[in-house]
């Protein structure tokens, strides 16, 4: 594994670019149907912690969590630098409107950076991945993870 590749994320400072390195890569970059994607893991995480996916991206436009089966878990959608999209998969999730989506298929969490500099989710109700990003982003997210459903 990798630790200071130029290509793994670190410390975001608002004043711009990083300022030191917080994931290592578990996989290389692939690129599929023109999305560039890996799979990474920080370099903090204990056994048991939540390990989160970083809020920004350094060299991909989606990055992968690995689950506990090796395959991967959730994925984080960039648009540029910045979190756009969370897909997760890894749990059975429930709405506050009582909508649920089973554990293996991928819910969806919009997200945005606020005028305060936070980070908040646009919707407080998950959705199903609509068709044009299943299109798009339904390969890369096969290739590491064949198990995923998508509706």
């Amino acid at each position: 594994m990798h630790i200071c590749d130029m290509g793994n994320q670190r410390v975001y400072l608002a004043s711009g670019g990083f300022s030191q390195y917080l994931y290592e890569d578990v996989t290389p970059s692939v690129t599929i149907n023109g999305v560039t994607g890996k799979m990474i893991k920080s370099i903090y995480t204990e056994p048991g912690d939540h390990d989160r996916l970083p809020t920004y991206s350094n060299t991909s436009d989606i990055y992968f969590k690995v689950g506990e089966d090796g395959l991967a878990a959730q994925a984080k959608v960039y648009d540029g630098r910045k979190m756009k999209l969370d897909f997760d998969w890894d749990h059975e999730h429930k709405n506050p409107d009582g909508t649920k989506f089973p554990k293996g298929t991928v819910h969806v969490q919009v997200y945005r950076l606020n005028s305060d500099g936070k980070w908040e989710r646009i919707s407080k109700q998950a959705r199903l991945m609509s068709d044009a990003e299943i299109a798009k982003y339904g390969p890369i997210i096969k290739y590491f993870n064949p198990n995923v459903m998508f509706k």
